[in-house]
C-alpha cells in the first residue's frame, strides 16, 4: 500500500541519516531491522558482483565514499563513478561515467547515489550497457528517476547499502 510504501522510504532515508552521523552501530543495527523489506528485486539476486557506484565517491565525507567500502567489506568489486570534477587523492580508479568503464568489465549492478538529473542519464546508459539491476539510494530516487528506470525495464531497489543487508556471493 502507499502509506506502507511511504513508512519503508521514510526508514531507509532515516537509517542513511544515521549512519552518516555518530551513532553507535547497535542502535543502527536495531533500527535497519524494522526497516529492512524481505523483499529485494536487486540485493535478492545472487552474484551480483561487479557493481559501479555513481556519486560523489572520492568525497571521504559523503555517503558515496561508505556505500564503496560498504560493498567493498561485503565482497563485491566495486567501480567509482564520479562525475564531479575532484581530485583523486584515494589512489582508486574513478570513472567520469559509465560509459568510461572498459567494454571487458560487465557491471552486474548500479548503485545511484547522485542526484536525479544526473540519474536519469545514467539510468539510460544502463540501458544501452544492458545493466540490468540499479540500488537507488534516499535522494536519488526524485524527479522521473522512478518512472524512467520503469520505462527503461530495469530492476530496481530503493534503500540504504549502508543498513540493508546484503547477501553473501
Amino acid at each position: 500500500s502507499l502509506i506502507f510504501d511511504m513508512k519503508k522510504a521514510i526508514a531507509s532515508a532515516l537509517t542513511c541519516l544515521i549512519t552518516s552521523t555518530s551513532v553507535s552501530k547497535s542502535a543502527v543495527q536495531s533500527f535497519s531491522v524494522m526497516s529492512t523489506s524481505s523483499s529485494s528485486p536487486v540485493l535478492g539476486v545472487p552474484n551480483l558482483r561487479n557493481w559501479a557506484v555513481v556519486g560523489d565517491v572520492l568525497n571521504q565525507q559523503k555517503p558515496a565514499f561508505r556505500v564503496c567500502q560498504r560493498l567493498e567489506d561485503c565482497g563485491r568489486n566495486v567501480y567509482r563513478v564520479s562525475p564531479y570534477k575532484r581530485k583523486n587523492d584515494s589512489g582508486s580508479v574513478c570513472y567520469t561515467s559509465l560509459e568510461d568503464i572498459p567494454d571487458d568489465i560487465t557491471i552486474d549492478a548500479v548503485n545511484l547515489i547522485i542526484s536525479p538529473g544526473i540519474g536519469t542519464k545514467v539510468l539510460e546508459t544502463m540501458a544501452t550497457k544492458k545493466i540490468q539491476y540499479v540500488f537507488i539510494q534516499p535522494g536519488a530516487d526524485g524527479g522521473d528517476v522512478l518512472s524512467r528506470a520503469d520505462e527503461l525495464g530495469l530492476t530496481v531497489q530503493q534503500g540504504c547499502v549502508l543498513v540493508t543487508p546484503l547477501p553473501d556471493l
